[in-house]
C-alpha cells in the first residue's frame, strides 16, 4: 500500500521544493501555524533546518494566524519585500481573518500558503487521510475564503511546477497595487518526490513601474502652478520611503502649495514644512477652498457629504490603483486619472517645473513670495496650537494630548511608531509631527488588532536592514494602540511571540474603558439621537471593569503575574515588564525606563496608560 511509503520522508519532496522556492525568492521568514495537513510541510522544516539553516527561511511559531499574517504585513511595511505565512486548511485560512482585509486594503505583499484537505481516503498516495477531521474540514471551494482580498489565488496540483506557482503568486504580490496572495495544496501534492530544479529568478520579476505620458506632467504641473489654492492630498505614497523627499522638492518648487495627508498610512510629508496640513481622516477644511488638486496615492480625499471641493477645481489623480477597483462605491471626481508610479511621476514633476521656462518665470512672480510668508505663519500658529494642548503638569491625568507629546520628546529620534489609536490617532500625528521616512506606519484600513503583530514585523524588518547595514544601533519601536484594537486581535500570542524570538518592542495601550468609534459614528448619523444621552454600557461599547494589560503581557510571556511589582520597577530579570500609568510624571518615567529596558537591554515592555 502507499501509506507505508510514507515513513520516508528522506527525499525532495514539493513541500521541501516549496520553501526551497520561497528562499531562492527572497522570502526569508515565515510565520506558521502547522496543523495535519502539514505532515509533508514538517518534515521538510525540519529538513531544511537542519541540512541548510543558512540557506533556509527562518520558522516563527505563531499561535494565532492573525498575528502570523499581521506580522508577515509589519514585515512588508518596512522592507516592501513579502514574506511567508503559513496556515491549515479552511479554518486556518478563516482564522486570518481580518489581517486578510489589512494587507490588501493597506496594500501590503504576503505570500499565504495553506494545505487542503487529502483527496483519497484509502491510503492511494501518501498523504491520503489518516484522521477524523479530513473529512470535515474540506471546504467546497477554500480559496474562495479570501479570494476577494487576494491579488491571485492559485493551487499546486503537482509538485513539476511548484515553484512556478510560487513564482507567479509573488509577480502578482510585489506589482502595484501590492498585496497579499493565497496558494493551496493538498497533503498528497506535497508528500510527491522530485527531481530538484530552480526557476531563473530574474525571469519571474514583478511588472516595473510606469510614467506619466508627457502631456500629462505638463498639464498637471501647469495647474498647480497657476492655481490661486494649490493642493496635494496624499495618503500612502509614504510607503515608498524615496517619495517624502520628492514631494518636499515640488512643493518647494510652488510656494504656497498644501499638502494634506488624508490616510495616515505612513509618513508621506514631513511635518515640519510649511506646506504641511496635517492628517484627518478624509475631512479636513483644506479641501474646500482648493482650485487644483492633485490627488497623490490616495483612496479618500475628502468625504463627500461633509468636506467636497468647490465644483470647479480641477482634479488631478495619480495612483497606483486610481479606479480603487476593489471599492465597489468610490465616485470621487477627477478631470484626469494615470494608473503610475508615484515616486516615477514626483520625478517627473520636478524635472518639468525646473526645466519650463513659462513656468519658472511665472514662479519669480511676487504673489509666490508673499503666499510663502502666509504659509509659513499659518504653519507656525498650527504648531503653536498643537503645543499648547497637552497639559504636562507631573500630576496631571493622561490623555492623548500629553501622551503624544511625551513620546515624541522622551523617546529617540530614531524611533519608529507603529500606530493603531483609532479615535486618538490623528491626535498623536499631531503631537509626534514625524519628519523621517519610516518613522509613522499605520494600518491604512480597518481590521482592528493589526498592531498586535505588525509592530514584530516591523522590528524584525528593521532589525534585518540594519544587521545588512553593517550592524548599526538598532532603533526602538514603539507600538500604540488603543485598548479595543489590542484586545482584537489576540494580543497573548503577539506577546508570547515577542518572547519567544526576542523580538523587542515597547507597546503603550491607551486604556480609555473600551471603543469610543462606534459612538463617534452614530453621533454623526443621528447627532440629536438617544446615543447622545446613553451610557457606554448601554451601546456595548464598555470595556469596564478594564483588564489589566499589564499584568497580561507578563502572564503571556510566562513571567510570574506581577513579577515587576514586587521586584520594583526595573524588573531586569523578566524578558517581559508591564506598567499600569495615570499621571504624566509616572509615564515620563516609564518611558525613561522603556529608552533602557527595550532600546538598550533589548527586551519588551508594556505600558498602559489609564485615560
Amino acid at each position: 500500500m502507499a501509506l507505508e511509503s510514507q515513513n520516508e520522508s528522506d527525499g525532495y519532496t514539493t513541500a521541501f521544493a516549496l520553501f526551497e522556492g520561497l528562499w531562492e525568492a527572497g522570502i526569508t521568514a515565515c510565520f506558521v501555524n502547522v496543523g495535519s495537513d502539514h505532515p509533508s510541510i514538517i518534515e521538510a522544516i525540519v529538513k531544511g533546518k537542519r541540512e541548510r539553516p543558512h540557506r533556509w527561511p527562518r520558522m516563527i511559531t505563531c499561535p494565532s494566524e492573525v498575528t502570523a499574517i499581521s506580522m508577515a504585513d509589519g514585515y512588508a511595511r518596512v522592507t516592501g519585500r513579502p514574506q511567508a505565512v503559513l496556515v491549515h486548511v479552511d479554518v486556518g485560512t478563516q482564522a486570518l481573518g481580518q489581517g486578510v482585509h489589512n494587507a490588501s486594503v493597506g496594500r501590503a505583499p504576503v505570500f499565504i500558503f495553506a494545505g487542503l484537505c487529502p483527496y483519497t481516503e484509502s491510503g492511494e498516495l501518501p498523504g491520503s487521510r489518516t484522521e477524523y477531521m479530513h473529512w470535515l474540514q474540506e471546504a467546497p471551494d477554500q480559496k474562495a475564503i479570501v479570494r476577494q482580498y487576494c491579488r491571485y489565488t492559485g493551487e499546486v496540483r503537482t509538485g513539476l511546477n511548484v515553484k512556478k506557482v510560487i513564482g507567479r503568486a509573488l509577480q502578482f504580490a510585489n506589482t502595484d497595487p501590492k498585496g497579499p496572495v493565497y496558494v493551496a495544496s493538498a497533503r498528497e501534492v506535497l508528500a510527491e518526490q522530485l527531481r530538484p530544479e530552480s526557476l531563473q529568478q530574474d525571469q519571474w520579476v514583478p511588472v516595473g513601474p510606469s510614467a506619466l505620458p508627457q502631456d500629462a506632467v505638463r498639464r498637471i504641473a501647469a495647474a498647480l502652478v497657476q492655481a490661486e489654492r494649490p493642493l496635494i492630498i496624499t495618503g500612502y505614497s509614504g510607503r515608498n520611503w524615496r517619495n517624502p523627499e520628492l514631494l518636499v522638492a515640488l512643493a518647494d518648487l510652488i510656494p504656497g502649495i498644501r499638502v494634506h495627508d488624508t490616510g495616515g498610512s505612513d509618513m508621506c510629508f514631513p511635518a515640519s514644512h510649511i506646506a504641511y496640513e496635517g492628517f484627518r481622516l478624509g475631512t479636513h477644511e483644506c479641501t474646500q477652498d482648493a482650485d487644483a488638486i492633485l490627488l497623490l496615492d490616495c483612496d479618500v480625499p475628502w468625504i463627500p457629504s461633509r468636506n467636497p471641493p468647490p465644483k470647479d477645481a480641477r482634479i488631478y489623480h495619480v495612483d497606483s490603483d486610481p479606479l480603487n477597483q476593489q471599492i465597489p462605491v468610490s465616485f470621487f471626481p477627477a478631470n484626469g486619472r494615470w494608473k503610475v508610479d508615484s515616486f516615477t511621476a514626483l520625478g517627473q514633476f520636478v524635472d518639468h517645473i525646473k526645466n519650463d521656462g513659462v513656468l519658472t518665470a511665472v514662479l519669480k512672480d511676487p504673489r509666490y513670495a508673499a503666499r510663502a510668508t502666509a504659509r509659513a505663519q499659518a504653519h507656525e500658529e498650527r504648531l503653536a496650537n498643537i503645543a499648547s494642548q497637552p497639559r504636562l503638569g507631573d500630576d496631571e491625568l493622561l490623555d492623548a494630548h500629553n501622551i503624544g507629546s511625551l513620546l515624541r520628546t522622551t523617546l529617540p529620534e530614531s524611533t519608529t511608531f507603529v500606530i493603531e489609536g483609532v479615535t486618538s490617532a490623528q491626535i498623536l500625528a499631531d503631537q509626534l509631527q514625524p519628519t523621517r521616512p519610516g518613522s509613522w506606519i499605520n494600518c491604512g484600513a480597518t481590521g482592528i488588532g493589526w498592531s498586535n503583530g505588525a509592530a514584530l514585523g516591523v522590528r524584525m524588518a528593521l532589525t534585518d536592514l540594519e544587521e545588512k547595514n553593517g550592524g548599526q544601533k538598532p532603533s526602538l519601536v514603539c507600538q500604540v494602540v488603543g485598548d479595543g484594537s489590542f484586545m482584537c486581535a489576540a494580543p497573548s500570542s503577539a506577546l508570547w511571540v515577542a518572547s519567544k524570538f526576542g523580538i523587542p518592542v515597547l507597546t503603550v495601550v491607551l486604556n480609555n474603558g473600551g471603543w469610543k468609534a462606534p459612538r463617534n459614528s452614530t453621533q454623526l448619523v443621528y447627532p440629536k439621537g438617544l446615543n447622545v444621552s446613553a451610557t457606554d454600557d448601554e451601546i456595548n461599547v464598555s470595556f469596564r471593569p478594564t483588564p489589566n494589560y499589564a499584568a497580561l503581557a507578563e502572564a503571556a510571556v510566562g513571567s510570574e503575574v506581577g513579577q515587576g511589582q514586587r521586584d520594583g520597577p526595573e524588573n531586569t530579570g523578566a524578558w517581559m515588564k508591564g506598567l499600569r500609568m495615570r499621571t504624566v510624571a509616572e509615564f515620563r518615567d516609564a518611558l525613561r525606563l522603556a529608552n533602557e529596558r527595550v532600546g538598550e537591554e533589548r527586551k519588551g515592555m508594556l505600558v498602559e496608560a489609564m485615560m
